[in-house]
């Protein structure tokens, strides 16, 4: 059973069994890079209007991964309207 389909585009995949080609395996790498090379350096989290940014496993990964690697998080929300529920 697949769970998610892969993308129709005719570029080759690589996957976590080809560790260097893998673009999955490198992201908290990149974001340590990031922090050391760009002064300044901030994640600021886009928040949709009915917040599924949370519902994505990538997107809650970079939050913890910024929060454990002391990135400075800024939120931008559409409008204070969408906190009052």
């Amino acid at each position: 059973q697949v769970l998610h389909s892969l993308c129709p585009c005719s570029e080759p995949k690589a996957f976590n069994d080809s560790p260097d080609e893998c673009e999955l395996n490198k992201f908290d790498d990149m974001m340590a890079l990031l922090t050391a090379e760009v002064e300044d350096f901030q994640q600021v989290l886009a928040v949709d209007r009915n917040f599924n940014i949370f519902t994505r496993l990538w997107c809650v990964a970079e939050l913890v991964q910024a929060y454990i690697s002391h990135i400075p998080q800024r939120v931008c929300l559409l409008s204070e309207q969408v906190l009052d529920m």
